[in-house]
Order: C-alpha cells, then structure tokens, then sequence
C-alpha cells in the first residue's frame, strides 16, 4: 500500500508543479488583455477618442495619425459583445473624451457571442481586463484557473513565443500593433482572400442584438454628447468579391441608418474604398503600417 501511495505521488506531484507554472504563466506574463487594461487606465486623463472593435482597427488605426489624444482599445477578434462591455466599464473615467469609434466589420452585426474558436477569450476579458461576462457560468472551472482554458500545445506556443521575443505584448501604449505588419505581408493575397472568406462566412443574416448593443452605446454616448463613428475599415478588392453581396449590403444600409437615427452619429465606410491598393494590405482584410497611417489621416479628417 506504502509503495502504491509513493509511485501515486511520484506521478502527481510532477503534474501539480506543471499545473502551477501554467497558471503562473499566463497570471504574471504580461499580454494584450493585461496591458491593455493597464494602458487604458493611464489615458484616463488625457484621452479625447476612444477607439473600439477588432482586429480591423487594431491593425488599421494608428492613435499618432490624429489630431486628438487617442486610444485605442481594440483587440483581435473582439466582437462588439466585448466592445459594449469595456466602455460600459471605462466610459466615466474620460473626463476629456469627445470621440468614440466603432468597428462595424462584415461579421460584427452577425457574430454570436459565444463562438466556438473565441470562446477562451472569455477568461482572459474576465481575468485580464477585469469585465464581469454574463456568459461565464457560475460553476465554469476555467473563469478561476486560466490553466484549464488551453491545451498544452497552444500553451506552449504561447511559451516558445514568449522565450523568443520576451513579450507577449503585441501593443504600443497607444493601443496600436507592434508586428511590422509590411515586412510580414502576405505574399498569395487570391489564396488568403478565399480561406479567410470562408471562415467569415456564418451565414447568419440577424443583426438585431448586435445592432441594438450598438444603438445602447450611441445612446449613453448622447447623454455624454459624444460623438460616435462608424467605421468600416477598408479591405483588399480580393475580400469584397468573395463576401455575400446581399449581407454585405444589409451591413451597409444597418450602419447607415444608425448614422441617420442619431444626431451624434457619422457612419465612414472605407470597405470598397479605391484609395487602398495591394501595397497598403498585410493581408486580405487588414492593414498594413502603410495602410493604417492612410486610414488613420482620412478619419482624423472625419473627426476634425
């Protein structure tokens, strides 16, 4: 029995320790989640725009471009879900603050708010940037420990990457994209455009929640008088030909009339925009530096 009890800890034990430097790991490792919400909170005083959305203006918006102060809180694959909840948390804290930008992207009116691939990021918003998520049960596990959230092969990506740059950080403190995005572009933009469509495509035409968690933000941004402006970044001609016609339309008219029923709301569509060429893409639908800079001038323009 003595011997079955020793062989038992001598396999368990090694576990715990693994367990415990996962969870040390992402707790005390700082990355976008965790830096962002750091930063965010040291543009408190001087902050006049606030951006928002996902990774269309995190790579597309460069805050130096403005005229304003400007900070810019979008993330990757952040859905408008996460949008309405970081300026429900942050919005009274600007006492300077004029301007706030929305990303409406071709899946920010249909995206669900618990989609299979993103459903981790869930934690990281609760655990990392302090937001209360309705969609975390009550007995869900992983909202207490962050090392029950990935596999170990993606948390060791995460280390590898981690041991190869020494960040995770992606971020300037503005909130813009570190990763030279020209220098890692996309070569085969046709090949990107057909994979990443696909992807894209939920088939889901109901806009309504989205809409309405938009209109919720216009609508507190009215009782602050504060501007709110729409925005759909620009994306390569490649991506627009391959996107459903017929939802991209709804997107624009949905945006459009937000713009049309609130006094305090531009809607900017740069989706088609003809200023954009190959040269200005990381990929098929985002930015590159290049890019960003050019579309950061033309909504200071907006904002101006």
């Amino acid at each position: 029995m003595n011997s079955f009890f020793k062989n038992s800890l001598l396999f368990i034990i090694p576990l715990i320790l693994v367990f415990i430097a996962i969870e040390s790991f992402y707790r005390y490792v700082p990355n976008n989640y965790t830096y962002k919400n750091e930063q965010i909170k040291k543009h408190y005083k001087t902050t006049e725009t606030l951006v928002f959305g996902d990774s269309h203006a995190f790579y597309g918006l460069n805050p130096k471009m403005f005229d304003t102060t400007t900070f810019n809180v979008s993330n990757v694959s952040q859905s408008i879900y996460y949008d309405k909840l970081l300026f429900e948390k942050h919005v009274d804290s600007f006492p300077k603050l004029k301007n706030v930008i929305i990303t409406i992207a071709y899946t920010t009116l249909s995206e669900v708010d618990d989609k299979l691939d993103l459903t981790w990021r869930k934690y990281f918003y609760k655990n990392q940037m302090g937001l209360n998520i309705p969609l975390i049960n009550t007995f869900d596990l992983k909202q207490y420990s962050l090392a029950l959230v990935h596999k170990l092969s993606t948390t060791l990506k995460y280390v590898r990457d981690y041991i190869k740059d020494g960040t995770l950080v992606t971020s300037y403190p503005s909130g813009f994209i570190t990763t030279n995005l020209e220098e890692n572009s996309v070569k085969d933009l046709d090949d990107f455009a057909r994979r990443v469509t696909v992807n894209h495509e939920d088939g889901l035409m109901d806009f309504k929640l989205n809409t309405k968690r938009i209109q919720d933000i216009i609508t507190q941004c009215q009782t602050k008088q504060l501007n709110v402006y729409l925005v759909s970044f620009p994306v390569n001609y490649r991506y627009v030909n391959l996107v459903n016609t017929k939802k991209l339309t709804k997107m624009y008219e949905t945006a459009n009339d937000l713009a049309l029923g609130n006094n305090n709301t531009t809607y900017i569509n740069l989706f088609e925009d003809k200023r954009f060429d190959d040269s200005d893409f990381f990929d098929a639908n985002h930015l590159n530096v290049k890019g960003a800079n050019k579309c950061s001038k033309i909504l200071n323009q907006f904002i101006q």
